[in-house]
């Protein structure tokens, strides 16, 4: 059974203000930016990605990896996952990736 710190109370996307707001069930609100959930995929494709840039800090990324952002799909940018996280439907057609309450509760540098 998840903690109350990892269950949102309510989740809300701002496409103008490009973030992600949610408030868990213990009170405390996370205000994610979507430019650092895209470049914090927990897919295994960005996952492997992340560790041959840290294995080789020279190493030349694709265009399309190199300019990934925060933008989401206008007419379906998130659904929700079971009751233990979200998809995001990112502009650049990728969406593999599963945000696990618990994980975007550590992104928030602010807790």
């Amino acid at each position: 059974m998840a903690s109350d710190k990892s269950t949102p109370a309510d989740i809300a996307i701002d496409l103008k203000k490009r973030e992600v707001r949610i408030r868990w069930n213990d009170g405390h609100l996370s205000c994610l930016p979507l430019d650092t959930l895209r470049k914090n995929c927990p897919c295994a494709q960005c996952n492997e990605l992340r560790s041959q840039k840290n294995d080789d800090p020279l190493r030349i990324l694709k265009a399309d990896q190199a300019n990934a952002s925060g933008d989401l799909m206008p007419g379906k940018p998130v659904e929700e996952v079971g009751r233990y996280g979200l998809q995001f439907f990112w502009a650049d057609g990728h969406r593999t990736g599963i945000y696990t309450y618990q994980f975007l509760r550590q992104l928030d540098t602010t807790d």
